[in-house]
């Protein structure tokens, strides 16, 4: 999944071996993520909000990744890779704090928006925190544990729901799990680039890219869109059991 509209670059020095801070961090994330996407739809109507609004929350969540792939390069460039990476998990980690202090549909709809800006921000991090390797088969062994990470966690995402987070609060342990992936950024400097730009790609040069890159992303986006967004909405209102819509 590549987000960001601008490119992020590094020269002259890169660092050497598989820089684990990410990979660690985006595992926790991804566990996190996969369990929320699920958690959010299902928490509608125990908290008497209209099941429609799992809509709305899925095209606000979208609507911010879209806008926060725009610009997230950006910051990437000004703050580096680390003191980033932190930024957008900690605006992650508050939006679930409001949304599990306030359970209003205003409040819900904003705090997907900021999420959604921040996951962009997550992934523009970790992408090009991995992909600046001296060579190409660096990088491809570098993109095999980013690919691992992000749906293996995604994965265990399921495993969790039925067994440990629900003997917690929900949110409770969504947030710990972030709380955790902020941690190794935090305080291990090991593998972050150290000079750090960004190069911009106009429009011109987007409209050279094939028309099949296009249609598969359309495509793709639709089709996964509704999936994370409505999935859980419609296995719930044909399983008893939200255990098993989570699996």
């Amino acid at each position: 999944m590549n987000l960001n509209a601008d490119e992020v670059s590094m020269e002259p020095a890169r660092p050497a071996g598989m820089p684990w801070v990410p990979v660690i961090s985006l595992s926790l994330f991804a566990v996190a993520a996969g369990y929320l996407m699920s958690l959010i739809p299902l928490a509608l109507a125990p908290l008497k909000m209209p099941p429609h609004l799992a809509a709305w929350l899925a095209s606000a969540f979208y609507g911010g990744l879209l806008l926060g792939a725009t610009f997230s390069a950006r910051i990437v460039g000004a703050m580096k890779h680390r003191a980033a990476f932190v930024l957008f998990l900690s605006v992650l980690l508050t939006t679930i704090a409001a949304m599990a202090a306030i359970p209003g549909q205003g409040v819900w709809l904003v705090s997907r928006f900021i999420a959604g800006v921040a996951v962009a921000g997550i992934f523009v991090v970790v992408e090009s925190w991995l992909l600046m390797a001296d060579d190409d088969k660096q990088r491809a062994k570098r993109l095999g544990f980013y690919m691992t990470s992000l749906y293996g966690g995604n994965a265990w995402a399921s495993w969790v729901s039925v067994t440990l987070a629900s003997k917690l609060m929900p949110y409770v342990f969504v947030g710990i799990l972030i709380a955790l992936a902020i941690l190794p950024p935090l305080f291990f400097k090991h593998g972050e680039p150290q000079d750090v730009g960004h190069v911009s790609i106009s429009f011109s040069e987007l409209k050279k890219l094939r028309k099949a890159a296009y249609i598969g992303c359309l495509v793709s986006g639709l089709t996964l869109g509704a999936v994370y967004g409505l999935l859980p909405v419609y296995l719930n209102m044909r399983v008893a059991d939200h255990q098993q819509v989570g699996a």
